[in-house]
């Protein structure tokens, strides 16, 4: 390894590339002509009887995951109809509150008490009284909901239902929920908790969890006067939702509110939270109809969210459960399948002997083959003649196979070893102390002079470019696209520099569409930069143009620096010869220069039909042009 690691990446891919193939020939040769033989034949043989087990697989499985979907789906709608109609029922008693002039009136009355005297506490109380009857006449004999709470602003509850109790010393703002009330838009927070002062009304674990709707208590002027807390138990709402569904997949169903806190849950599962994350990276935006989602390549998720409590429904079942019968079937004719295996295979063996012989020849050549790293590319398989003519074709196939899987490979570790060494060329360029210090110094001194808006810009700026560096595209881009990531580049030298940078792009809108390798674009127009900012005064120009013909396309950088020395046009004149001979990029320590990686890349992905020039511009400053034929 060099001191820049470019050895060690160019060894990786290549010895990876030998193995791999290596291990092909290696575990290939291992199998005898007459194995090889036994195997296709029991293979045929075996096709014949497994034609019915297929057939039926392939029938059978499609109709009961339909089925098996479509029952899931059926049962998802109605778990968030079930849920919407309990939101419903809550928020309608929420409403009759709301808009009730007694309890209006009432409420109005408790929140301004009278002064202390003679009568005063007996109006208090009477008031008190007056209120809590028309609460108690809201919730009904049938209970449609088991707890009112009416809170004051600052201090003062009246609780109906199964707690009734008057309190001057509760707070609403000491309740959990309360902050998260005033950041509703709607004025109105839906959630589900355990309510463990509640709990001791009921004998069950599951009269503790409750639907809870808190709304603001506005006046007729529309002022906030007090708060709302309405809570029902979500008991029987459990009941009905257990009773969903018919078993038969084994599905887990599960309730999540709009923050993803798991509401109702048919089985314990320690996945519950990757479920919601999986749901809420995808369309979120798709409401009120069943979302189909794989997860983990083992579950299928049937999600729907309600527009209209945003809780979301979901039912997991899992692939082995959908296809339960099949296996079962499969399993009951295992004795069947397993003798008819067996004759089979001593068939298959009786006529693979008979055809071995003139096979073995072509065994012994392939056998004699070196797979080790060092020979690999350099041995070749000898001429054989087996006197059959189907054999002969084949092994003249396989030569002829073998010649070019070693060409296939030299071009392949050349390939991968650039495109390894222009990322680590890149993010070196790109990713250097004084990149990083120079663009965090800019944006210090913008955010001094209260210059937000270029500081929201040099950071958008700055993300693009480092997501274009580390994203995992293809080896080729549209010059579009590189020629966006150039301009983030020189926005940010914009911002350092000021007006003593001057740059221009002018490219025909035909060949934006192009394709070339990713980066090389900023790559010149960094070297542009940085020479010319170090050799002569500002301002400092920057041009990037481009035409396009009927047989070519060319893009040129221009600069106003001091231009090549003939010490560096030499050697990399010397370089790009080398590259031509060897094919394999040599070290890349040119003054720093990323040119020879730009070279290699457009030799071996245009396969030499590219342009590449390097040259001094005749009034001063550099060019560098590179294109390729249009196909």
């Amino acid at each position: 390894m060099d001191k820049n690691g470019l050895n060690y990446v160019y060894f990786l891919p290549h010895t990876c590339v030998y193995f791999s193939y290596g291990c092909i020939i290696m575990g290939r040769n291992k199998k005898s002509v007459q194995t090889t033989l036994l195997l296709v034949f029991f293979l045929l043989t075996v096709i014949i009887f497994g034609a019915y087990i297929s057939y039926f697989l392939s029938s059978e499985s499609g109709k009961l995951k339909t089925q098996a979907f479509k029952t899931v789906t059926n049962d998802a709608e109605t778990i968030s109809t079930f849920m919407d109609e309990e939101i419903s029922s809550v928020n309608s008693v929420i409403q009759n509150i709301a808009y009730s002039n007694l309890v209006r009136n009432h409420f109005l009355t408790y929140l301004n008490k009278p002064s202390s005297n003679e009568n005063g506490n007996y109006s208090g109380m009477q008031n008190l009284k007056e209120l809590t009857d028309v609460l108690t006449a809201i919730i009904g004999p049938s209970r449609s909901v088991d707890q009112i709470y009416l809170y004051a602003l600052d201090k003062g509850c009246v609780g109906v239902g199964l707690d009734n109790f008057n309190s001057t010393e509760i707070s609403v703002t000491d309740k959990s929920w309360y902050e998260s009330l005033t950041e509703e838009d709607s004025n109105k927070l839906i959630f589900c908790d355990h309510d463990s002062h509640l709990k001791k009304y009921f004998t069950y674990e599951e009269g503790s969890s409750f639907l809870t709707i808190c709304s603001f208590y506005q006046s007729s002027f529309y002022k906030p006067q007090g708060v709302i807390e309405v809570k029902q138990s979500l008991a029987s709402l459990t009941s009905k939702l257990n009773k969903i569904g018919t078993g038969t997949y084994k599905e887990s169903k599960y309730i999540y509110d709009k923050n993803g806190v798991l509401v109702y849950s048919s089985h314990a599962d320690n996945d519950t939270a990757g479920y919601f994350n999986v749901l809420r990276s995808g369309d979120t935006e798709n409401t009120d109809s069943v979302r189909h989602i794989t997860y983990d390549n083992d579950t299928h998720l049937f999600a729907i969210t309600s527009s209209y409590s945003g809780f979301t429904t979901v039912i997991a079942i899992k692939n082995h459960d959908i296809y339960g019968p099949v296996w079962d079937f499969i399993k009951a004719n295992l004795l069947i399948f397993f003798i008819f295996v067996l004759f089979t295979l001593v068939l298959s063996y009786v006529v693979s002997r008979v055809i071995t012989s003139p096979v073995k020849k072509m065994y012994t050549n392939i056998e004699s083959l070196h797979t080790d790293e060092e020979n690999i590319l350099t041995d070749s398989l000898e001429d054989i003649n087996t006197n059959i003519i189907e054999l002969d074709s084949l092994y003249s196939a396989v030569v002829t196979m073998h010649e070019k899987t070693k060409e296939s490979i030299k071009r392949e570790i050349a390939l991968n070893n650039q495109n390894l060494q222009s990322q680590i060329l890149a993010l070196n360029s790109q990713m250097n102390p004084h990149f990083l210090y120079n663009s965090l110094a800019t944006i210090s001194a913008m955010a001094d002079e209260g210059m937000n808006a270029e500081v929201i810009n040099m950071c958008q700026t700055i993300s693009r470019i480092l997501r274009y560096i580390s994203s995992d595209k293809e080896h080729l881009v549209s010059i579009r696209e590189d020629v966006s990531h150039v301009k983030d580049y020189l926005e940010c030298m914009k911002m350092r520099y000021g007006d003593d940078l001057i740059y221009s792009i002018n490219l025909p809108d035909e060949m934006t569409e192009l394709k070339i390798p990713k980066l090389c674009l900023q790559l010149i127009v960094e070297n542009s930069i940085k020479f010319a900012t170090k050799g002569v005064k500002a301002p400092w120009k920057i041009n990037v143009t481009g035409h396009i013909t009927e047989t070519h396309w060319e893009i040129t950088v221009k600069d106003n620096g001091p231009g090549f020395s003939e010490e560096d046009l030499t050697e990399l004149n010397r370089k790009i010869a080398e590259i031509n001979n060897n094919k394999f990029l040599p070290s890349l320590e040119i003054n720093g220069m990323g040119l020879l990686n730009i070279y290699i890349r457009f030799k071996l992905l245009y396969d030499g039909k590219h342009i590449f020039k390097i040259e001094n511009n005749e009034t001063g400053g550099a060019l560098v042009t590179i294109g390729g034929e249009l196909e």
